[in-house]
């Protein structure tokens, strides 16, 4: 395979990634946590213990830096203290 075809499937914006993420944070700083998750393009929050500071996250992007770096964006966030990766799938449209 050639270099450009290379380029062309891994930047193919029909593929689909989505990924799950559990997000661990301090209890205090969850409504700020929140926002910010939200703010991130493909990115829904479908549960939460704000108690115990734990959110249950899913993130979609059309190619895996993309996703990657949300993920990197999450690690970021004030008051987040450990991001883990439950699951990952890519829908490739080749």
């Amino acid at each position: 395979m050639k270099d450009v075809e290379k380029l062309n499937i891994i930047n193919n914006q029909d593929n689909w990634y989505v990924c799950s993420l559990i997000v661990q944070a301090r209890p205090e700083k969850m409504e700020q946590v929140k926002k910010a998750i939200l703010a991130l393009p493909g990115t829904e929050i479908h549960a939460e213990k704000i108690e115990d500071g734990k959110l249950v996250v899913v993130m979609e992007a059309s190619h895996q830096p993309e996703l990657a770096n949300k993920i990197d964006k999450v690690k970021d966030i004030s008051g987040v203290i450990v991001v883990s990766l439950i699951y990952n799938y890519l829908d490739e449209q080749n």
